[in-house]
């Protein structure tokens, strides 16, 4: 059995030979757990899922057209056991916020708003021309190109797939590549480029942090663009809304925080944080650049808002938000709040929360050194000791 080929393992398990398809599994069960590991991070989790995908190809090998792909094949229901399982899972309220570092304000509030239809129109005909572009190449080009940015694979998932080597994938990717930017790039510089450099640059309002407001547990960074009398609310991690809180009140710390790290790491390798810029609104997540200058060399690096923010603060550095952004996620002050709007109040009740954890933690007693002893040890068994 061991020296038969897929194709032939499957013509036998067709036809009813439970152990040729028991070598089939032995020969591709540590792809599958390797693409189930890879997606769920949990051991057991993931040999389940592997488990399911063995069945179901058993039970779907009639529908396998080409008997000498059973490794591909399977490939594919593993990953589609996989995402179902993902999709299934219950979503964690700002499970994305530890990624994206800033969300639109009502993103979590008003979660099930709508884009409106000029939205949905752009949206769907960027996707129905990239699809387009994709369709025109080759059989080929276009399975590299979506196994490798459409499934995230690497290289070698991918080689093993196709049955092909690494180096004829790379090369496949080129001339994918080269092909996809023939037909895109004209496109892509009509809709960048439509406006002059200079103009677009007019659109970059500048602004400042106006307030921290904690919410929950999570906390809202205010930006104001005071000219315009609107304010751009972001939501941020703890830490990040922390951190910036902790600036804007001056207070001490022992050691520098990150970001306060990060700025003195940039002024030791000589190098500058010229500005901060938000740039971009995509579906509820915001993105930012850090543009860095060292020398006479200039590098924009994409950041996420909340650190971008935090680290502008530290070094002083001006903040900007492209004008398209703010016109589509900020909120205008009303005229009957004064001509200067009454902001901070966030950063009192944030004090005040401190000033309340602070006490509770000095009217709890110290622990004796029976205890300390004891949670030492707790420790040093749950580290070493074998599961």
């Amino acid at each position: 059995m061991e020296k038969r080929t897929d194709a032939e393992l499957v013509a036998l398990a067709r036809s009813g030979d439970r152990d040729a398809f028991g070598h089939l599994v032995e020969r591709h069960q540590q792809m599958a757990k390797r693409i189930a590991m890879g997606m769920v991070p949990n051991e057991d989790i993931a040999r389940e899922l592997v488990q399911e995908a063995m069945l179901q190809a058993y039970l779907s090998l009639d529908h396998l057209r080409d008997d000498g792909r059973f490794k591909s094949w399977l490939y594919g229901i593993t990953l589609n056991v996989c995402r179902s399982h993902i999709r299934g899972q219950k979503t964690v309220l700002f499970s994305l916020e530890a990624l994206a570092g800033g969300l639109r304000f009502d993103a979590i509030r008003f979660s099930g708003a709508a884009p409106g239809p000029q939205e949905v129109a752009e949206e769907q005909e960027l996707h129905r021309m990239v699809l387009e572009a994709v369709n025109a190449l080759s059989s080929k080009n276009r399975a590299v190109i979506l196994l490798f940015y459409y499934e995230q694979l690497s290289l070698r998932e991918v080689a093993a797939i196709l049955g092909v080597s690494v180096v004829a994938v790379k090369g496949r990717l080129h001339r994918a590549r080269k092909q996809l930017r023939e037909r895109l790039l004209p496109l892509y510089s009509e809709i960048r480029y439509a406006v002059p450099i200079e103009e677009r640059r007019k659109t970059m309002i500048k602004v400042s942090v106006a307030d921290v407001v904690k919410q929950r547990e999570f906390y809202v960074v205010v930006l104001l663009d005071e000219a315009g009398r609107r304010i751009l609310p972001i939501w941020v991690g703890p830490y990040e809304g922390e951190s910036t809180a902790i600036y804007l009140l001056e207070r001490p710390v022992f050691r520098p925080l990150t970001h306060k790290f990060m700025a003195n790491l940039l002024e030791a390798i000589g190098a500058e944080l010229e500005e901060v810029r938000v740039e971009a609104l995509k579906e509820s997540t915001f993105y930012a650049v850090a543009k860095l200058r060292s020398g006479d060399t200039v590098q924009e690096v994409d950041a996420r808002p909340s650190d971008a923010i935090a680290l502008a603060l530290h070094t002083g550095t001006p903040i900007y938000v492209v004008e398209e952004v703010l016109e589509r996620a900020g909120m205008d002050i009303p005229e009957e709040v004064g001509t200067t709007p009454q902001l901070g109040k966030g950063l009192d009740s944030i004090v005040k929360e401190w000033e309340e954890e602070r006490q509770a933690a000095e009217s709890r007693p110290c622990p004796t050194e029976e205890e300390i002893e004891k949670a030492c040890q707790e420790l040093i068994a749950f580290v070493f000791t074998p599961q």
